[in-house]
């Protein structure tokens, strides 16, 4: 399957300017890696956002094997304990959602490099992800709910920065940009996208910057 396990962590995040190198050197060389380590952590994966429509610069993917993984005591032993790095740069975070998710639905066998993300309505019909998959360049489709919960601990790196809980997302998975932006357009044009959030950060176009699995 395109996905790696049954819950996983979605991040979408601004930063400020002056430190937008730094979050690369931060995210790249020590958090990814860092989560990675975690047992039951499967694969991290970031995104760029296309700024022209609203998207947050950044979309970050945690693939765990299950959602007990994301309230284990090892993984809330690293948020309670955040690197001195980390804390100076989720400081520096602006626009942030953060959901914690089980894996609702999914369809399709390959990753793509490039996603969209639409906050959706609690009756997404399932048949949907089947018509997206017939589309041309559409790899793969995926439904995120949050669970409030566990989405809502309070921890040391929580409290570091303000967010907001998507509560139900589609992730399409795409070969290209072209066929992201196609699907993303049919679709805020129908009757499944939450209309309130459609126009958030975690509303958009996403390229792949980089795809990590655990050492």
């Amino acid at each position: 399957m395109s996905l790696l396990g049954k819950a996983a962590v979605l991040i979408w995040n601004d930063v400020i300017e002056n430190e937008r190198e730094a979050f690369y050197e931060w995210h790249d060389k020590e958090h990814i890696p860092e989560r990675l380590s975690v047992p039951g952590f499967m694969r991290g994966r970031r995104y760029r956002g296309d700024r022209s429509h609203g998207a947050t610069e950044w979309l970050t993917m945690y693939e765990a094997d299950h959602l007990d993984t994301l309230t284990s005591p090892a993984y809330l032993a690293r948020l309670n304990d955040p690197t001195p790095l980390t804390r100076r740069t989720v400081k520096a975070f602006r626009n942030t959602a953060r959901s914690i998710c089980r894996v609702l639905r999914t369809s399709g066998q390959s990753t793509g490099g490039h996603v969209l993300t639409l906050p959706i309505a609690e009756d997404f019909e399932t048949q949907a992800l089947a018509c997206l998959l017939e589309k041309t360049s559409v790899l793969a489709a995926h439904v995120f709910v949050a669970d409030e919960t566990a989405s809502n601990i309070d921890t040391k790196e929580a409290r570091e920065r303000e967010f907001v809980v998507p509560k139900n997302v589609l992730f399409v998975e795409t070969s290209t940009i072209a066929a992201a932006w196609r699907v993303f357009d049919d679709l805020r044009s129908g009757s499944a996208v939450e209309s309130a959030a459609a126009e958030g950060g975690q509303s958009g176009v996403f390229s792949l910057e980089i795809s990590r699995l655990p050492a």
